[in-house]
């Protein structure tokens, strides 16, 4: 939680220094308050900055340009904006990198079913490096990957919404192809009658419903954040967009402090689970009732 609160004051307490260290150079003594360039107004605002990373979908993905529209409303908010513009857009971009610095912050480790034993690795060499994250792996005697993963969410401290806002954005930044390069090559290793090149894999999305119910007990269900992907290789050269040879279901689910939990099942094409169990209900279940 401490580390949600960082995210929603870094940016805040990092503005304020700057305007207030570029007040002591510029201004000389008996002049204006320091906070001027911003009023009381644009006090609030910060505030209003801090609640709404709590609060509202994407947090400061929503709250930035939304704060700075509502400061451009008014004619005499817009002269204000052209009288004290230097040290308005100095604040907010250090108030930006300083959010953006959080994405370094330490993030739980990943959940860790005790019915799945020792995973196999606890690192992923081709996972993007920000924002931080953790990552265990588990390889299961039918050729079946399992990818528990924790990762911060430097735009958001709060859950609500966070779980689509994040795969939209590893979908756009193409994050989730750099993390699956891991699983497709102990897949190759494991399956000894097809050659998978990480480097020719693409996911393709499937329609799907956004999100499912779990049902985790005979009185308890929870709702989980699902993506499901085709794993097509373009090694064949058999059809331009590549063949398929495996699928991929992902489940989201976030936490208070910005933080989000992934599931990621990765199995070859022709498993019998595909048929029977096409969501990968047997293994979400130990992963949210661990989670818990």
């Amino acid at each position: 939680m401490w580390q949600g609160m960082v995210q929603s004051l870094a940016p805040v307490a990092g503005g304020c220094l700057a305007l207030f260290f570029m007040h002591q150079r510029t201004e000389e003594e008996g002049g204006n308050h320091w906070t001027a360039p911003f009023g009381t107004n644009g006090l609030r605002m910060m505030g209003l900055f801090v609640l709404m990373m709590w609060v509202v979908p994407a947090g400061a993905l929503i709250a930035l340009p939304v704060l700075l529209l509502l400061s451009l409303l008014s004619p005499a908010a817009r002269n204000e904006w052209v009288e004290h513009r230097a040290p308005r857009l100095l604040t907010i971009g250090v108030a930006v990198l300083c959010l953006g610095a959080t994405g370094f912050l330490p993030v739980s480790q990943p959940v860790e079913p005790e019915e799945w034993g020792r995973p196999l690795f606890t690192e992923n060499p081709h996972a993007p490096a920000y924002p931080a994250s953790q990552q265990y792996t588990w390889l299961t005697n039918d050729v079946v990957v399992l990818q528990s993963i924790s990762m911060r969410l430097p735009h958001q401290s709060g859950a609500v919404g966070a779980e689509a806002t994040a795969l939209t954005l590893a979908s756009v930044l193409g994050m989730e192809s750099d993390r699956m390069h891991q699983a497709i090559e102990l897949i190759d290793d494991e399956v000894p009658f097809v050659r998978l090149n990480p480097d020719e894999i693409e996911l393709a999305s499937v329609p799907s419903p956004t999100s499912l119910d779990i049902r985790i007990s005979s009185s308890a269900t929870e709702s989980v954040e699902y993506r499901r992907y085709d794993i097509k290789s373009t090694a064949f050269g058999n059809d331009a967009e590549g063949t398929k040879v495996g699928e991929v279901t992902v489940f989201a689910k976030a936490s208070m402090g910005g933080q989000l939990d992934m599931l990621v099942i990765v199995r070859p094409l022709g498993h019998p689970t595909l048929e029977t169990d096409g969501t990968g209900e047997a293994w979400i279940r130990p992963w949210l009732t661990a989670r818990a």
